[in-house]
């Protein structure tokens, strides 16, 4: 009778997305639900810190306690576990481009082409005479990603999308004021971090690297200014290397805004040198401000949960791929 009774109410439509990211110490989930005529509300948002073999049982537990059934789960790949490539879009019928693309990136890879999972979006057109059209690969083993749906299902959830970082990062984007004229957004975990320039839901350009937070965060608690300096500085240039590439690749005017997902600690910190320091024009990007939810937000569960966030607002932005 129960199980009549879900069938019966079982929604044609669901009722909202749940946003899932594993990482090897837990897993990150934002859950945001779609009234028929308001926003979308941010409903729950958390990182669970969880061994890889309780996964399971603690995801059972979270579906259960918010009644996630009927979502649509979207699996959002953590930065380690896919690869970004960009490059010249291959001149090849469409059905056959994803092949193409396999086949052009197989010695970057460090797995054979043939077990890796291959999608791509396209880059936008350049502005610059006879300038080759481009894409962005992206790459992952094949085996890890269908482990990923796997879980999920055997958890309950009905899995619809696999997402990365980059277009999480861009629906975040899509948010802020300055998405019209461009916006670059900074998202720094502990020991790693990414970059993305982005304009009225077009990403131009990705780039990531392997430093985070740490290296400019804690590095202010030893007595290193050196240290420090060059931390800064490697920082400061990698933004304003990808801001220069976007301006001058795609003959465009200058994207001079970077927002910034808030980190555990010294936020501000970061903010206050590239602005004062670099003459980069960057602000914290606080998503309490930006996104209405029934929860509070602070700076670890946004650094940690950020992109799961971006990733369930996926069907409300209705942005491609």
């Amino acid at each position: 009778m129960r199980l009549l009774q879900k069938l019966l109410r079982k929604p044609s439509v669901a009722p909202g997305i749940v946003a899932l990211s594993f990482f090897p110490h837990g897993f990150a989930l934002a859950v945001t639900r779609y009234p028929d005529t308001n926003r979308p509300r941010l409903l729950h948002c958390e990182f669970v810190p969880v061994a890889e073999q309780q996964r399971q049982s603690k995801l059972q537990a979270l579906i259960r306690d918010h009644q996630l059934e009927d979502y649509d789960c979207h699996i959002l790949l953590s930065p380690d576990q896919y690869r970004s490539i960009s490059l010249e879009a291959p001149v090849v019928p469409a059905e056959e481009l994803r092949q193409a693309i396999k086949w052009r990136i197989a010695d970057m890879l460090e797995y054979p082409a043939d077990q890796a999972g291959i999608d791509y979006y396209p880059l936008p057109k350049s502005n610059r005479a006879n300038a080759p059209a481009m894409l962005e690969a992206v790459a992952c083993r094949a085996e890890m990603s269908e482990s990923l749906i796997l879980l999920c299902k055997e958890a309950g959830l009905n899995v619809k999308v696999i997402d990365i970082q980059e277009t999480a990062l861009r629906n975040l984007a899509s948010l802020l004021p300055e998405n019209p004229q461009g916006v670059a957004v900074l998202h720094l975990h502990q020991n790693s971090g990414i970059i993305i320039i982005q304009k009225n839901g077009s990403i131009y350009l990705s780039r990531k690297f392997d430093y985070g937070y740490s290296r400019l965060t804690e590095g202010l608690l030893v007595d290193n200014r050196e240290q420090l300096q060059l931390e800064q500085n490697n920082l400061a240039l990698e933004i304003q290397r990808s801001l220069d590439y976007a301006e001058h690749f795609y003959d465009m005017p200058p994207i001079n805004s970077l927002a910034v997902v808030l980190m555990p600690n010294d936020s501000y910190g970061i903010i206050n040198f590239l602005n004062i320091n670099y003459g980069i024009t960057t602000r914290a990007m606080d998503l309490s401000a930006i996104i209405e939810g029934d929860i509070l937000l602070n700076d670890t569960t946004q650094n940690l949960c950020a992109p799961c966030i971006g990733a369930s607002l996926r069907r409300y932005l209705e942005l491609p791929k």
